[in-house]
């Protein structure tokens, strides 16, 4: 009856979603978004949709747990759906254990989401706080149908595939992440009411993947701070060992040993074929996964999500095949740092132009236009400009033109034309 009625809550939340977009439009309601917490309040001190729903969330994860997760979230459903039809098709993920599921959603929570507002709110402090629930319109932050679509597979169900149950939730989401403390701090946890006869039926059934059994039995109650509170758990013991029940956190007895990835869990006989721990491997496999990451972030448009997502993947199996796919693993890593070294120049090449060091990047952006697999009329025109104050008129005349034949509609050209065509005519007198 629970899972039923999570369910219905998870299929109304979708047709609210649509219900946004096609009826009401971002008139009133503009984008709910966890990141506009970040983004807005914190960034520019405004209080919209977003915001709001960020701060239920947060308040309702201290007295209930992450009820927002498990009963409200899309990707989260998303993701269940995934392992339903792998399931219906004969696909049986093993679910990935490891301290990254902790260290990984917390960096890209504090690198991509609180460091860069709150340096942002330092150089430029609010002037007031304001409430504008229509700010900003619903699209602002999602991202075309091609790498939308490729989210939504990679992230949605490749990444259950790969790394097992809710494997972007608990190895990526930072609004996960965020939630923990409070989730930590909750009134209301899945207890241990006596009488568990240690089937693992809890722990098979867990969305999140969490060794409920081990944890009731040893905690006498769920710590882990993935719980979502869908209560699948007590849904499918067969000896209502367990009950979802208040109690006062000042009461609650809080050990480290309560929240770290103890290598006894996942052993119980009739649930560890299920999971695999890649424990031993964590750091390097961080490491892989923030070089590969940072590597294809933000080219092709892809986003924080997909560009992690892909990196999350491909960095745990390299680690899992290196040695039997040796020359496999190195083509790959090798398609990553041809992708880096294209980040690298751009980077290299705005940073020095905006220092008007016009040598540099020229040198630099000259080597991503070369290299990168898709034209872009930005870089174009960046030089063309340099190649113009350098009064080098004939590259700069070519990259204009490469510029307007990427994109012929845009008429910011004309201008720097004009400037070029009138030097070259006072050069000839």
């Amino acid at each position: 009856m629970i899972r039923k009625l999570r369910i219905a809550s998870l299929v109304g939340v979708h047709i609210l979603i649509l219900a946004h977009i096609y009826l009401w439009g971002d008139e009133v309601i503009g984008s709910v978004d966890f990141q506009e917490f970040f983004h807005a309040f914190i960034k520019h001190g405004v209080i919209n949709s977003g915001v709001i729903i960020v701060i239920i969330a947060f308040v309702t994860t201290l007295i209930f747990g992450r009820f927002f997760c498990g009963w409200a979230c899309h990707f989260g459903a998303v993701q269940e759906l995934a392992w339903w039809l792998l399931n219906k098709f004969g696909l049986k993920p093993i679910t990935l254990n490891s301290s990254l599921v902790t260290i990984l959603p917390l960096f890209i929570l504090i690198n991509f989401f609180i460091l860069p507002n709150v340096f942002y709110y330092f150089q430029s402090p609010w002037e007031k706080i304001r409430i504008d629930l229509g700010m900003p319109e619903i699209w602002a932050f999602l991202p075309g149908f091609i790498i939308g679509s490729l989210t939504f597979l990679i992230d949605g169900f490749l990444i259950v595939y790969f790394l097992g149950r809710k494997g972007f939730c608990r190895f990526l989401c930072p609004w996960g992440s965020f939630l923990k403390l409070p989730n930590t701090l909750a009134f209301f946890k899945v207890r241990n009411i006596g009488g568990c006869i240690k089937c693992g039926n809890c722990t098979s059934n867990c969305p999140v993947g969490i060794d409920v059994s081990y944890e009731i039995n040893n905690f006498d109650k769920v710590t882990n701070t993935n719980c979502t509170s869908c209560l699948d758990c007590i849904d499918g013991c067969p000896s209502n060992a367990i009950a979802y029940q208040w109690k006062n956190p000042i009461e609650e007895k809080f050990k480290l040993s309560y929240y770290v990835l103890n290598r006894d869990m996942y052993n119980l006989d009739t649930i560890k074929n299920k999971f695999k721990s890649i424990h031993k491997d964590d750091f390097i496999t961080f490491l892989l996964i923030l070089l590969l990451g940072f590597s294809i972030d933000g080219l092709y448009g892809m986003g924080h999500f997909l560009s992690f997502g892909i990196a999350t993947i491909t960095a745990i199996q390299i680690i899992k095949f290196y040695k039997k796919h040796i020359i496999i693993s190195s083509i790959v890593l090798l398609v990553f740092m041809f992708h880096g070294l294209i980040k690298f120049s751009i980077w290299r090449g705005i940073e020095n132009y905006e220092m008007n060091n016009y040598s540099s990047s020229i040198w630099h952006l000259e080597r991503a236009i070369a290299i990168h697999p898709k034209p872009i009329g930005k870089f174009h025109v960046l030089l063309a400009q340099m190649y113009f104050d350098n009064n080098d008129f004939v590259n700069a005349e070519k990259h204009l033109l490469l510029a307007q034949k990427i994109n012929p509609n845009h008429t910011s050209y004309k201008e720097l034309f004009e400037k070029i065509k009138s030097k070259k005519n006072i050069n000839e007198k």
